[in-house]
C-alpha cells in the first residue's frame, strides 16, 4: 500500500527531520497546483481526525473558494488552502450529521481519495493522533505537513514557543501511544 506522505516523525526532533521540499508550481497552472496539493491537504485533515471522506469534502470546499483567481494573488496559497480546509472541516463537524450511506463511485474526475491509501501502521498513527487534544493534533498536522514552527504560529495565530511546546508534548504522547 502507498500514501502520498510518509508517516509522522514521532520520535525525531525538528532539527533532525528537515521538511520535505515542495516542488514549485506556476501561478498560471491551477491544475498543477490542484494535483500537487489535494492529496496533501486531504492527508493533512486526516491527521487532524477527519475521516477520508470528511477530509476530501473539506479540501474540495476549500479549493472551490480559491477559484477562479484568488489562488494567484495569495502569497502563501499552500498555507491558505490548509487554513481554509481546516475551517471547513471544523464547520462540517459542528453542522452536519454523519452520513450513513456509502458514497457511490462516480466515473471520471479526480478524487484525492484515489491517491490516499493508508497502511496499517499509518492507520495506527492516525488513531493515536485522534486521541490527542485538539491543539496538539492541529499543530502536529501542520508539522507533519512540513511547515516550520514560525509558519505554524503565523497560520494559527499562536506564539512560536507554544507551537514548539505543543509539538514536543504531542510527540511524547505519540511515542507512548505507539510504544516506540
Amino acid at each position: 500500500m502507498t500514501i502520498e506522505q510518509p508517516p509522522p516523525p514521532v520520535h525525531a526532533t525538528a532539527e533532525e527531520t528537515p521538511p520535505a521540499p515542495t516542488p514549485p508550481f506556476r501561478r498560471d497552472d491551477f491544475n498543477a497546483f490542484y494535483t500537487q496539493e489535494m492529496s496533501a491537504v486531504t492527508v493533512f485533515l486526516m491527521h487532524q481526525g477527519a475521516t477520508a471522506y470528511e477530509a476530501a469534502d473539506a479540501a474540495h470546499e476549500a479549493v472551490a473558494k480559491l477559484l477562479p483567481d484568488l489562488w494567484r494573488t495569495l502569497d502563501h496559497p499552500r498555507a491558505w488552502l490548509r487554513i481554509t480546509a481546516q475551517r471547513c472541516y471544523w464547520r462540517q463537524t459542528t453542522t452536519r450529521a454523519a452520513p450513513t450511506d456509502p458514497v457511490p463511485d462516480r466515473p471520471g474526475g479526480t478524487c484525492p481519495l484515489a491517491a490516499v491509501v493508508v497502511s496499517e501502521f499509518q492507520q495506527t498513527v492516525l488513531d493515536a493522533l485522534r486521541r490527542l487534544p485538539p491543539t496538539m493534533r492541529t499543530v502536529m498536522a501542520w508539522d507533519i505537513d512540513g511547515f516550520t514552527y514560525t509558519e505554524i504560529a503565523e497560520a494559527l495565530a499562536m506564539n512560536p514557543a507554544a507551537v514548539r511546546q505543543n509539538i514536543s508534548r504531542a510527540r511524547r504522547r505519540l511515542i507512548t501511544a505507539l510504544d516506540l
